[in-house]
């Protein structure tokens, strides 16, 4: 930017013919031009003419016998430079430029009220009023700088060196960003290069590990078949044992029944011989004593016996020879060798799949070795990883912005599928700079037009308080946190109000009254009025601003946010006043959870568990948790991970308590009063009398205050589900 050094003239108003890229000059009757010289300087390759350093001075400098000292003119003096505003009241109070409209009581000498509206209206001109750096602004104050300095003589070689000290230091911060810009640019291509490196490593590995994966679940799956299968064998080898066993054992018998008989056959013949030689022996003896006639008779009984006893053993011999035919025991011992054969075949089989199963074994041995290398390369490159994200400029988590832009992160997820890191980023910029829009789906649209001007609805009294007007105001394109600060500030100014006077008037007349006190006059209240009502709706998606809009537009009670402000501010001063006797006001999880199970007697183990699970997640690896932190809030009214979970139990806690009404009344055509005051007591008897005549209220009251008679089972539902119903919410006396 090239700056024309500024030449001090005589204090006299130039004569020139308008010139749009000129700054307005400084207004006053009592100058009088002298001269045409007016200081030049360029921003941006715009030339800027600025009026002389007379234009500046003050009138009294060039009135001869007047003096207008400051802060000696303080007692009201009639030179001091003065400006009049009317008040709510309808008095004439004194204002100064330099406030931006607040009241100013003490009167200011005539240059430095001169060159401070000077100043205001030129950077109101360039459009830089917000203190922000950039160069027109330091231009304006740089030319203001150089005016002071050259009316005051008698400082002007001090605030010179201060001033030239500032403009060379200024120089050289500029030259060395210049420099480093190179550098940072090349930062940025070489994380980018680490990040994609580190993408297609991640990949490759990824690939790796799913091809190691399948390998080993099919290994695995081989191992199981064999393993059946060998179970398989193995049950039909010992089966087949238990078959031969018992067909030899069978054979032994029936063998042993044969060998049985054969002896008694043996014995037998052997007896019957034995009697025949008896029976000749006597008979050799007798025949020398006896008649021949008695020896042949007995020589004839005795042959008789002996064809008996062969008679007998033939029989014995026809019947008993074959009792095991020789057929089956060949048969069966050839089945006995098939079954040798088929054992030891399949002892063959199993033992090579044994084998199998151990070489099996050795490459998941091998597979396993590869993983943990894998492993080892992955940490190595992690390692790696972090040390060049230590070393360059760290990539954006972009996942943290679905925490922040409206709908959460769901919305995030499909507005930026598919996005590189600068549409994403441009995304943002639009969210929070309002440029942005919802197309009803949760999608981001840049298509739609955001109206200039807001359309009035009226001044009758269905109208809310903060919206009368038969006139379209400005739309100031209000960014979600200017939305979320502004709401933030009203509920702090309508608590303070509520413990001083109590809740007097509705919540759309103390908007009305908080933008009339902060700007001073009707017209701006009702435009910012307009403003916060359709920002509100525009970041519908947003939890805050979601329920600010319910409750101004009569569809939720307000006691809800009271109710739950109160709740965890009175669970914040319990637990924080405990911690106190700890070191450093941190305590451990075990000592967390044992004050969260005393404070909150009605949660139940594992909501406890998944509050203390909240608070190490929000404040991860440390052994001490620091309290006041979990109930920290910003200027946007948000809190951390440990209260969100708090606020999500206390809705399911709504959610059961309001399904069990459901279940009582859902067979009714329409619901009175009275039968719902019945239910609620039929299901939590130890409701409180003040707590159930406000539920009872809130849910048959109409929007112009009367009472509704009755109500159908879903119009009740919904009004509980939009009140301050909760079963259990109390916390135990101290």
């Amino acid at each position: 930017m090239e700056v024309t050094p500024y030449v001090p003239s005589e204090y006299s108003l130039p004569k020139t013919e308008y010139d749009p890229h000129r700054l307005p000059p400084i207004r006053s009757g009592d100058l009088v031009s002298k001269s045409d010289e007016t200081p030049i300087y360029t921003v941006n390759n715009n030339r800027y003419a600025l009026p002389p350093s007379n234009i500046l001075r003050a009138i009294s400098d060039q009135q001869s016998g007047e003096i207008d000292s400051w802060p000696a003119n303080a007692s009201g003096g009639s030179g001091a430079f003065r400006n009049l505003a009317l008040t709510n009241q309808g008095r004439l109070v004194h204002t100064g430029a330099s406030l931006r409209g607040k009241l100013d009581t003490t009167p200011k000498p005539r240059f430095l009220a001169i060159i401070e509206d000077y100043l205001y209206r030129e950077l109101k001109a360039l459009g830089v009023e917000d203190t922000v750096a950039n160069e027109s602004r330091l231009q304006v104050f740089r030319e203001v700088f150089s005016t002071i300095i050259d009316d005051f003589k008698t400082y002007k070689p001090l605030l010179s060196a201060i001033k030239n000290e500032y403009e060379i230091m200024l120089t050289h911060l500029n030259d060395k960003v210049i420099d480093l810009e190179p550098l940072r640019q090349q930062l940025v291509l070489l994380s980018e290069q680490c990040d994609k490196k580190l993408m297609q490593y991640r990949k490759e590995e990824r690939e790796e590990i799913s091809l190691l994966k399948e390998e080993k679940r099919r290994l695995q799956q081989t191992i199981r078949q064999l393993t059946n299968q060998n179970q398989n064998l193995e049950t039909n080898i010992q089966r087949l044992q238990d078959e031969v066993a018992s067909q030899y054992q069978l054979y032994r018998k029936e063998l042993d029944a044969r060998k049985l008989l054969m002896n008694d056959a043996n014995d037998l013949r052997n007896q019957q011989e034995k009697r025949i030689e008896d029976k000749e022996g006597i008979d050799e003896q007798g025949m020398k004593k006896e008649d021949p006639i008695m020896m042949r008779i007995a020589l004839k009984q005795a042959r008789k016996d002996l064809n008996g006893a062969l008679a007998k053993i033939t029989h014995m011999e026809a019947n008993y020879n074959d009792v095991v035919p020789r057929r089956d025991f060949v048969a069966l011992e050839a089945k006995s060798g098939e079954c040798l054969q088929r054992i030891k075949e399949l002892q063959i089989v199993n033992d090579n799949q044994s084998q199998e199963i151990e070489q099996l074994r050795t490459q998941n041995e091998n597979i396993k070795e590869d993983i943990q290398r894998l492993q080892r390369e992955k940490d190595e490159l992690n390692l790696k990883n972090e040390n060049i994200h230590d070393e360059m400029t760290p990539r954006p988590s972009w996942n943290l912005a679905g925490e922040v832009i409206d709908g959460g992160a769901e919305r995030w997820m499909n507005v930026s599928v598919s996005k590189t890191s600068q549409e994403k980023l441009v995304l943002l910029l639009n969210e929070f700079t309002g440029g942005n829009d919802d197309d009803g789906s949760g999608n981001l649209s840049q298509t739609t037009t955001i109206p200039e001007q807001l359309s009035p609805r009226g001044e009758g009294e269905q109208v809310p308080f903060h919206l009368r007007s038969s006139r379209a105001v400005k739309n100031r394109r209000l960014t979600r946190r200017d939305v979320a600060v502004l709401i933030q500030e009203i509920w702090t100014e309508r608590r303070i109000s509520d413990k001083q006077d109590g809740r007097t008037k509705s919540l759309s007349e103390f908007i009305y009254e908080f933008f009339r006190n902060r700007y001073g006059n009707h017209n701006t209240a009702v435009e910012m009025g307009y403003n916060l009502d359709y920002s509100c709706k525009r970041f519908k998606y947003n939890e805050n601003c979601q329920l600010f809009y319910h409750i101004l537009s009569g569809e939720a009670d307000e006691d809800i946010y009271h109710y739950t402000k109160n709740l965890i501010e009175q669970l914040a001063d319990r637990i924080i006043k405990e911690s106190e006797t700890h070191p450093n006001g941190t305590v451990t999880a075990d000592a967390f959870q044992n004050m969260l199970a005393k404070y909150l007697p009605h949660k139940t183990p594992s909501d406890i568990s998944e509050l203390v699970a909240a608070t190490e997640k929000e404040q991860p690896n440390t052994d001490q948790l620091s309290v006041a932190k979990l109930f920290s809030v910003d200027d946007e009214d948000n809190y951390g991970e440990f209260i969100r979970v708090l606020k999500r139990h206390l809705n399911e806690d709504k959610q059961s308590y309001v399904h069990d009404v459901s279940e009582k009344i859902e067979n009714s055509s329409s619901v009175s009063a009275k039968d719902l005051e019945q239910t609620l007591r039929a299901i939590n008897p130890h409701i409180q009398t003040n707590e159930l005549a406000h539920v009872v209220q809130w849910t048959f009251e109409a929007k112009d205050g009367s009472q509704i008679p009755s109500m159908s089972v879903n119009d009740i539902l919904q009004r509980l589900q939009n009140g301050v119903f909760f079963r259990q919410h109390t916390l135990a006396a101290s």
